[in-house]
């Protein structure tokens, strides 16, 4: 059998999990912890930055991005992949302002990326499926007429409102101490409190601009700020 053509084919184990969206999932988790919190009148996104050498200079793609004024998204999993998902998200947001002048909501946002997943490696407009799903997810948040909201979008497809969420090494502890402390009238301060709590804990350091990074809107001043 030809090697690279087994590859392309859907591989399940024995047991009938999907291990191309296991081993999408497991990149996710091997990357940098990102926390997002959204309660009544912000969303707020904390992203653990990571320099992997001091040899590697520090500028390139940046994993909180900002899509036009009111929504950004966090990134967790394989940068490379992600750079292809965000310039083509970018271009749809581009394309409904052109042909709506204004933007899509952002439940719609978060389908169109969920879409974008799914269709990422996809080679002709004939195959049924894609070989893989890339190794990446999204926290996506952002004020539209309906309110604040925050939405995670998972390698597996899934695109899940959340008022709590994580994504990276860190996520299972990031949700327990989120838990304990959220509520959902909290002022934008206190949320940003709380995002740095479990940043700091999760990090087990000091933390500073150099090794963290923060982005926020509330329904206030309408404004994705990084």
């Amino acid at each position: 059998m030809n090697f690279d053509s087994r590859q392309e084919k859907t591989n399940f184990s024995p047991d009938g999990r999907l291990l191309q969206i296991e081993y999408a999932i497991e990149a996710v988790h091997l990357g940098s912890t990102i926390i997002g919190i959204k309660n009544s009148s912000c969303a707020i996104l904390i992203l653990e930055k990571k320099k992997e050498s001091k040899l590697i200079e520090d500028y390139g793609f940046q994993k909180l991005v900002r899509f036009q004024n009111k929504m950004g998204c966090g990134i967790a999993g394989l940068t490379s992949e992600a750079r292809f998902l965000i310039e083509k998200m970018r271009n749809y947001l581009e394309s409904n302002i052109f042909s709506t002048n204004k933007l899509p909501s952002l439940e719609n946002c978060s389908k169109k990326i969920r879409e974008l997943i799914a269709t990422a490696f996809r080679q002709t407009k004939e195959e049924s499926s894609t070989s893989r799903p890339p190794g990446v997810a999204f926290l996506l948040c952002g004020l539209d007429n309906k309110g604040v909201h925050l939405f995670q979008i998972d390698p597996s497809g899934d695109s899940i409102p959340k008022e709590i969420a994580a994504l990276g090494g860190g996520f299972k502890e990031s949700i327990f101490v989120a838990r304990e402390a959220f509520r959902k009238r909290m002022s934008t301060d206190d949320t940003k409190e709380l995002g740095l709590k479990i940043i700091r804990i999760i990090m087990e350091r000091k933390i500073n601009e150099k090794n963290l990074e923060l982005g926020f809107i509330d329904s206030k001043k309408k404004k994705f700020s990084i």
